[in-house]
């Protein structure tokens, strides 16, 4: 397999390992997954939750680190690689093409909530964030939010550091910053689980929160399971793919994957406990939107200690999650525009700002501003996560387990004549094929809200 002669390369697959967690390891698992936890049975959520992740995750996530290891190369040009003597082999370079513009609507939407917590970080360890009541919390947030000026501050900020990141390289500038920030959130994680665990309200928070109760489990939280699993792992959005392309040739993509996915689920669930224990102690609960993380918080850690440490883990896991959501959208503009990699992160930034900077103002100057009941904020998210993602992931799991030729597959997994190694792909490829596809197919429905207007209709 050919690739660059100067392609970069990680240092090592720990490192990869590293970066790959902290970039998948997003806000969605410090908010949502409690909130989903409470509302859906708990541990009936979770090991439906958990299967996802083995049936659809686990095959999807090995099968984008096999098509792009060893070939150097940005999301698209993964898939030429893969495809060029395929039929439709342009289409697919377009999913590829989707898929990164997913990335880039994501992280634009994504870079408002980075803004809010990078505030909320420095007003939590100067100790001016006031959490004294509830209606004060969410009057100040609502004043933080509509004041576009200060918000443009923060989004400008967030936005620099990305590109000061992406600017220096793989081996400069990505690995290094991402494997600082991982330690940190460890290390934070850690002290906030020792907390937790000898808090009094630790025995009440995790029996609510993990109790199996499959009566309270019903379609809707199978669906946000298979959800929550999809997006937990980044699955349509090229970022599993841009990394995966500075892996070498004989990486063990599995045995990778399987790692990245239990590290993942690991810290998901500590962070679940963590902020359950907190939240609970103060009689209140996260709420599924993400402003619950600022509303809610500034009031459950009001004068303790763990307050300041709550909201540096918040602003560092914005930071981590964007700068694997950039690396795709630099990665592209950098190998289709024939620029250096930091006039790439230069005009990939600027243009990521601007797309920012009209959701932020979704939440002021073009408050009012309505297309088919959403705002500029509300469009972001639901072109990147209910459209293009969801798309973009059952197109790969179609191409890995359909369009792809098998031999070229086996050759890719270096299987030969010993059995193990057999039956492995066998199992990998049939989990790609037929349960990873139908899962997809039917979180890609409720996405798109297609049970919701089945329910409608039927009712009438």
């Amino acid at each position: 397999m050919s690739h660059p002669v100067l392609a970069p390369r990680w240092s090592s697959s720990t490192r990869f390992v590293v970066v790959t967690i902290a970039a998948l390891f997003s806000l969605s698992n410090l908010w949502r997954l409690p909130y989903l936890l409470s509302e859906h049975g708990g541990g009936a959520f979770l090991l439906v939750y958990v299967l996802a992740l083995v049936t659809m995750g686990l095959p999807l996530l090995s099968g984008q680190l096999l098509m792009a290891r060893g070939t150097g190369t940005d999301v698209p040009g993964v898939l030429s690689h893969w495809t060029r003597d395929s039929a439709h082999s342009r289409l697919w370079v377009w999913c590829g093409y989707l898929a990164v513009a997913g990335a880039g609507l994501l992280l634009a939407a994504y870079s408002v909530v980075a803004a809010w917590a990078l505030a909320y970080c420095m007003r939590a360890v100067t100790g001016v964030l006031d959490g004294s009541s509830l209606d004060t919390a969410q009057a100040q947030f609502v004043a933080f939010a509509r004041d576009s000026e200060r918000g443009f501050g923060w989004l400008l900020l967030f936005f620099c550091l990305l590109c000061a990141t992406a600017s220096r390289g793989l081996r400069r500038g990505v690995e290094p910053v991402m494997r600082t920030l991982a330690l940190c959130m460890i290390a934070g994680l850690m002290l906030l689980g020792v907390s937790a665990v000898f808090d009094p309200h630790a025995g009440s928070a995790a029996r609510a929160m993990f109790a199996v109760d499959f009566t309270a489990l019903g379609t809707q939280g199978v669906l946000e399971a298979l959800y929550q699993a999809f997006f937990s792992l980044s699955l349509g959005s090229g970022v599993i793919v841009a990394f995966g392309a500075y892996l070498p040739d004989d990486a063990r993509v599995v045995r990778l994957s399987l790692i990245v996915i239990l590290a993942d689920v690991l810290a998901a669930l500590t962070s679940a406990f963590v902020l359950g224990v907190f939240v609970s102690g103060s009689g209140m609960h996260l709420g599924e939107g993400v402003q619950s993380v600022f509303e809610i918080l500034p009031v459950a850690l009001d004068g303790s200690w763990r307050a300041p440490i709550v909201f540096v883990l918040v602003a560092l896991v914005c930071v981590s999650t964007a700068i694997g959501l950039f690396e795709p959208v630099v990665r592209t503009v950098e190998r289709r525009s024939g620029f250096s990699r930091l006039r790439s992160s230069l005009y990939a930034g600027l243009g990521l700002t601007l797309v920012g900077l009209l959701g932020l103002m979704s939440f002021g100057a073009l408050g009012d501003w309505r297309l088919l009941g959403y705002d500029p904020f509300g469009w972001l998210l639901l072109a990147a996560t209910h459209v293009i993602g969801p798309i973009c992931g059952l197109l790969l799991c179609v191409l890995l387990g359909r369009v792809l030729a098998r031999r070229r597959l086996v050759e890719a997994w270096h299987a030969d004549d010993r059995p193990r190694r057999a039956v492995g792909f066998a199992v990998w490829h049939g989990l790609l094929r037929y349960p990873c596809r139908i899962a997809l197919v039917v979180m890609l429905a409720y996405a798109l809200g297609v049970f919701t207007l089945a329910k409608r209709i039927w009712g009438l």
